[in-house]
């Protein structure tokens, strides 16, 4: 998988010692003269608003434009065959309750509730957290592509359950910063909707231990928790329609990760295309939060 390595970016301004080949020099350096450090000043402006244009036109979503396939025929860099689990309790000599953690396909998972970014090592679903048993079993099957989209097939039975969903692989992003999602998405019979679930790393964990395999972002096979949600209702558009959506945590469910989650309910069919994130400048930020004054203390954005 790869991901934009928002850690790792840096703008390489340097400073001008030596003179530009081509051009003449006379006699010895001297002191840089007003006309001279507005011209830097103008070329390190426009260097840094070219960079952080660069940073902001990058999409973190690996295929988001799902112009790819895998070798089943469905989108790479998106997990279709899904794998959830439900709580099994148990009871010990002395009485004591605990539970273990069943896969849908009936794998026992262990007695550590599983987090997102694993994968059942008897049927290899994409586990994405959430308590739904054998509900997805079958979801790969009506997912497919169709003229550079990513189409969703629901029967009745289907449709009006559990519905149809992907996720994206795993973006390792900067805790605190803001991103904004955009897609666009068009339907015949179902109802659309978009989640972008994010995690972080928790405080404290019971065990982050996992043998088997994990979403490449989760480095060392660490434990997340999920920490906030966002989400976009689109209906049913008939004709394609772009959706967005500013992503920016209230400080104390700030995240280290995101994914994506793409998902339609009512029988019928749904499309989607065009999936992107990307980073928010500062000013975007300072914005959205300027706009933002909750009176709960809990949910403040800085």
């Amino acid at each position: 998988m790869s991901t934009f390595p928002i850690s790792d970016f840096r703008f390489p301004i340097g400073r001008a010692t030596r003179p530009m080949p081509g051009v003449p020099t006379r006699g010895a350096a001297k002191p840089p003269g007003p006309a001279w450090a507005l011209w830097r000043w103008a070329t390190c402006a426009l260097l840094c608003i070219a960079a952080s244009g660069a940073l902001a036109a990058t999409n973190l979503v690996e295929n988001g434009t799902f112009s790819k396939a895998d070798q089943d025929k469905l989108p790479e860099g998106w997990y279709c065959r899904l794998a959830d689990y439900m709580p099994k309790e148990q009871v010990n000599a002395n009485g004591i309750k605990s539970y273990r953690y069943i896969c849908g396909c009936g794998q026992d998972l262990g007695d550590v509730k599983p987090w997102c970014g694993l994968f059942c090592p008897k049927c290899k679903g994409f586990i994405g957290g959430e308590e739904s048993g054998d509900w997805y079993a079958k979801n790969h099957e009506r997912v497919s592509l169709d003229g550079g989209a990513v189409k969703f097939t629901l029967d009745k039975s289907t449709g009006e359950n559990q519905g149809v969903r992907i996720f994206s692989h795993l973006i390792k992003v900067k805790r605190g910063w803001g991103y904004r999602l955009s897609f666009k998405t068009r339907t015949k019979g179902s109802i659309a909707r978009v989640f972008v679930e994010c995690f972080r790393y928790p405080d404290k964990v019971k065990s982050n231990v996992w043998e088997g395999a994990h979403d490449p972002a989760l480095g060392q096979q660490a434990a997340i928790e999920k920490s906030y949600r966002g989400h976009v209702n689109c209906g049913s558009p008939a004709d394609w329609q772009t959706f967005t959506k500013d992503l920016i945590a209230p400080k104390r469910y700030e995240f280290d990760f995101i994914t994506v989650k793409l998902y339609a309910y009512m029988p019928g069919e749904a499309w989607f295309d065009d999936v992107v994130i990307t980073p928010m400048t500062p000013s975007e930020v300072e914005e959205f939060r300027s706009k933002k004054q909750p009176k709960d203390d809990r949910f403040k954005y800085r």
